[in-house]
């Protein structure tokens, strides 16, 4: 039989019908609108956030006019190297030769660097390949990635809504933190009072975790480790700027008993698996659409494996990508689910008809994606991903 050939790549954007009935109305402002510390804090009037822009998906066609679906989060950035320099390299190329075109990608992106946007291109077309593939065969992704390794998934709620979060079945929690390193001692005593609430509501056996997300030093983040230690954190998050290896070092000789956990602002494997042979994390926390793909976070677990150290990606149960690695992996005990819903809403709001479909899309839950429901997820559809996606609901980018 002849082998199955790329023929197309395009950019699209995603354009769901819009929702047709109503809704139940949310009880209080979602949490995402509280005070949160921030690296940019650092300047007294701190400038907005940048953001590259938002989702795009990427269509990878077969000759026999199959086709799969991938996205990633940078918008019209990616969308430039995509168009200008990876999908030439993917035209033409064999369906099912995965790790052959990661190849093409990242030594065809050498010149001007492999990390950060360039990553997250390759991202999009990686899961688009995937999901071709899984197409073609009539199989789920995880079962062609070495799956399944187990039949459900635990399950870990990111957010704030920690009384809203146990209502909905999760007993599991990962809290953000109110203050950065520019703070001081007010921002230490504000953390521990936050935390202390916390952990009162979500009682005295769910597990409770800390998104720090970049905001300590090193002498911070052990004030911070060490005036939260009678709360029992399961691990602590991103504490460092994500290159200061060095700083992770020290972090990890001045807390021994700390379970520390980083990583989702990694590009490509090799910062992974320097902190493994370093030993300078205990959990790694890939990102899908920022180190490079299925394929890179697939070949960076393996490695993590080999060193007895587990991968919990970062939002992975809000999209069927991340579902579907999480099934498939060795390593992988927790997924995390982002609250991107405000309280009154439940999380099993599914379906083209919901009010909230826009909102599930922007926090990264593609049409299709299964909810987690008392703390757990089954086994993703397929074949591919299983994305519910019409082909008439993608308009090509020009």
């Amino acid at each position: 039989m002849c082998a199955l050939r790329i023929t197309n790549v395009q950019v699209c954007s995603l354009e769901v019908p819009p929702a047709a009935e109503e809704g139940p109305e949310p009880t209080a402002p979602l949490w995402g609108n509280m005070k949160q510390g921030h690296p940019m804090d650092r300047f007294s009037e701190p400038p907005r956030y940048g953001s590259p822009g938002g989702l795009i998906w990427v269509k990878v066609t077969a000759e026999n006019g199959m086709w799969g679906l991938g996205y990633t989060d940078s918008g019209s950035v990616t969308s430039v190297l995509i168009k200008e320099s990876l999908m030439s390299l993917i035209i033409g190329q064999e369906v099912g030769a995965i790790d052959r075109c990661n190849d093409l990608m990242w030594y065809g992106t050498l010149s001007f660097g492999n990390e950060g946007l360039t990553a997250r291109a390759v991202a999009a077309i990686d899961l688009a390949l995937w999901d071709l593939w899984g197409k073609v065969l009539e199989q789920p992704v995880y079962r062609l990635a070495g799956g399944p390794a187990r039949q459900s998934m635990e399950v870990y709620v990111t957010g704030q809504d920690v009384a809203w979060s146990k209502r909905q079945g999760f007993n599991k929690f990962k809290i953000v933190r109110p203050h950065s390193k520019y703070d001081g001692q007010a921002g230490v005593d504000g953390t521990v009072e936050m935390v202390a609430r916390m952990r009162e509501l979500a009682g005295p056996q769910a597990e409770l975790m800390m998104d720090c997300w970049m905001c300590y030093d090193v002498d911070y983040a052990v004030q911070i480790c060490e005036a939260v230690r009678p709360y029992r954190m399961r691990w602590m998050e991103e504490m460092l700027m994500p290159h200061d290896f060095s700083g992770h070092r020290a972090l990890r000789q001045r807390l021994p008993w700390q379970t520390l956990a980083t990583g989702e602002h990694w590009s490509t494997r090799w910062p992974g698996i320097r902190a493994i042979e370093e030993r300078l994390v205990d959990l790694i926390q890939a990102d899908l659409l920022w180190i490079g793909g299925f394929t890179e976070a697939k070949k960076l677990a393996h490695v993590a494996d080999a060193a007895g150290i587990p991968m919990c990606l970062h939002t992975g149960a809000n999209d069927l990508f991340g579902q579907h690695w999480t099934a498939a992996m060795p390593n992988t005990p927790l997924i995390e689910f982002f609250q991107g819903l405000p309280p009154g809403i439940p999380f099993d709001i599914t379906g083209m008809a919901s009010p909230y479909a826009s909102a599930r899309q922007a926090y990264r839950m593609p049409p299709g994606t299964p909810t987690p429901v008392e703390g757990k997820v089954g086994l993703p559809p397929g074949p591919g991903f299983g994305l519910a996606i019409a082909e008439e609901w993608l308009q090509p980018l020009d």
